[in-house]
């Protein structure tokens, strides 16, 4: 995820990835294979397989805990899936981080899925145009127009809504934005990572060599699915583009494909990417709709992880047996008062150090936290240009760490993690790790439960507005799966 309340992260397999940045260099992995684990259950129509491995054919060097899924999508109110109105993309990334479905253009040309059309706005003073996005990341951002799809994920439906092609430069119709570029290129997380108390210098290190995803390979997926917290991606804040000097999405027109002619526009929260859960309807006669919220369950690791981890996506929470919450789940509510520090976060605290702004994220693929006590003397890090880094505790045991997790409402988890030598970890052949971490320097009050968190629990994330989370807000619920 980001360091930003609102972005979710793109944190792959970039040295020191995650919140706070990092390079777009990427580490490669050696070593024997460890095993494939595979988590089999719960089955249903509301549910899918999720897996972690190396990523697409295409980006050879391997990918760490990155999670990825499967989602088809058809030309929009096509009812059933059919050849030649539809297309499946694996290797999908799941990101519960971020809101809403944002495809490589190369995964859908064929469709001509219709782009999402703005009408001229006389007071805001716009032209009439195609919607374009740009949605910065922890390591850059993506570009590119919207457009209306069917997307189906399992055997649930969301008809018609507003998704992202992600423009790739090979075939791009609307040329880059400048201002788009400098977002990507980290100013908007420079400014953030000031305004929360990180130093500039550090900031701006944390900030460099980002970049556009626009290829597989720099994307290290074929698109990424949002399903978090909110069931769209920006809201209010883009509404009008005066809003933009304090905020780092941004919407566009463009009214042709001239470089320049694009402008910064106000788009109603209707035609904003929308997180698909939030618009599943009843398919599989099923009752109730499977739309406020996703269940991650992934398998438990060895210290040397896995090649292959293979869990459940569910959609939906108490909608059918197969997504009820555990009584003995441990909730946390993520704090829903827009005037605090912590708005949408929750305090994790480990020994006398607090942080605040801590979340759940499956777009993270680690532990983030700073921790000057742990080593970064790591062979991994070296390059990366960030003043960030993995972490390389010593020995050959993991770090064993304890933390207590807080919310606004006073609930409280306690939760047990380790953290191992990253240089060992990336030494195997294994993608799937549970005890990888490192540091956010630039972001000091951020703790980030990242993918390894996740392997060996069930991990619930509610969308705010829907059932269940209307009142006290969003929140996460997480329990120890049994082996």
């Amino acid at each position: 995820m980001n360091v930003s309340r609102w972005l979710g992260a793109v944190c792959v397999a970039a040295v020191c990835a995650g919140c706070g940045g990092g390079s777009s260099s990427v580490t490669t992995y050696s070593g024997v294979d460890n095993s494939v684990v595979v988590l089999a259950t719960p089955t249903g129509s509301n549910t899918t397989e999720l897996i972690v491995d190396s990523g697409p054919v295409t980006f050879s060097s391997g990918a760490a805990n990155v999670p990825y899924v499967t989602v088809t999508v058809c030309l929009p109110n096509s009812g059933v899936v059919a050849p030649g109105n539809c297309a499946t993309i694996d290797h999908v990334f799941l990101d519960t981080g971020s809101y809403g479905l944002r495809l490589l253009k190369s995964s859908v040309a064929a469709l001509s899925l219709p782009p999402l059309a703005l009408a001229a706005d006389a007071l805001h003073n716009t032209p009439a145009g195609t919607a374009v996005e740009c949605y910065p990341f922890v390591l850059g951002g993506v570009w590119g127009p919207m457009a209306r799809a069917d997307v189906h994920v399992a055997g649930e439906t969301a008809a018609a809504i507003p998704i992202q092609i992600i423009d790739d430069p090979a075939t791009a119709s609307l040329a880059q934005q400048s201002d788009c570029v400098a977002a990507a290129g980290g100013q908007a997380q420079v400014d953030d990572c000031v305004a929360k108390g990180g130093g500039l210098a550090s900031c701006t290190a944390s900030a460099a060599g980002k970049v556009l995803f626009n290829t597989v390979s720099s994307l290290q997926a074929n698109g990424i699915l949002g399903v978090g917290m909110i069931p769209y991606d920006c809201g209010l804040a883009c509404t009008s583009p005066a809003n933009y000097a304090g905020f780092h999405i941004q919407y566009y027109v463009c009214p042709d494909s001239v470089a320049g002619h694009c402008q910064a526009a106000a788009v109603p929260i209707e035609q904003q990417a929308q997180n698909p859960v939030a618009h599943f309807v009843p398919d599989d006669g099923n009752p109730s709709p499977d739309n406020n919220g996703t269940i991650i369950h992934l398998p438990a690791l060895s210290a040397t992880g896995a090649t292959l981890a293979k869990g459940r996506l569910v959609f939906g929470i108490g909608t059918r047996s197969n997504n009820q919450i555990a009584p003995g789940a441990k909730t946390i509510f993520a704090d829903v008062n827009p005037s605090s520090p912590s708005y949408l976060y929750f305090t994790t605290t480990i020994g006398s150090t607090s942080y605040p702004e801590s979340y759940i994220d499956s777009g993270s693929n680690a532990y983030f936290f700073n921790d000057a006590t742990i080593p970064q003397s790591c062979a991994s890090n070296a390059g990366s240009g960030s003043a960030s880094g993995w972490y390389c505790p010593p020995g050959s045991v993991p770090l064993a760490l304890i933390a207590n997790l807080t919310d606004w409402l006073g609930n409280t988890a306690p939760v047990n993690f380790s953290i191992d030598n990253a240089d060992a970890l990336f030494g195997t052949a294994s993608s799937g790790f549970n005890n990888l971490g490192g540091s956010i320097s630039a972001a000091p009050k951020t703790f980030v439960w990242g993918l390894s968190f996740f392997f060996g629990r069930s991990v619930t994330t509610s969308i705010w507005g829907q059932t269940l989370s209307t009142t006290s807000g969003p929140w996460n619920a997480f329990e120890t799966l049994t082996p």
